[in-house]
């Protein structure tokens, strides 16, 4: 097993950690400006769904009947909001 080594010169213990803190603050504050924005609500198809989450097609559908997932039907196409899907998320990550 190869391990990958990187060495830092002449940098104290505190920048470096103050400049990984700056980093993954910037991504978070840019992560939270996604989920905030005002922009119209943006409706996925089930594939895209599928693909977002990392589900099979038949998982996107039972959540839906179990109420995970709630579904949007327009015409005859089912679609999704994104902002719900986000939404499940953050609820199953604080349970």
């Amino acid at each position: 097993m190869l391990k990958k080594t990187t060495q830092v010169d002449h940098v104290s213990a505190e920048d470096l950690t103050r400049t990984i803190l700056d980093g993954v603050e910037q991504k978070i504050n840019a992560f939270e400006e996604r989920l905030t924005s005002k922009e119209p609500p943006e409706f996925l198809n089930r594939n895209q769904v599928a693909n977002y989450l990392g589900i099979s097609l038949p998982t996107v559908h039972d959540w839906s009947k179990k109420g995970i997932l709630k579904p949007y039907k327009i015409g005859n196409r089912v679609r999704y909001r994104r902002e719900d899907i986000i939404a499940t998320l953050e609820r199953s990550r604080e349970s």
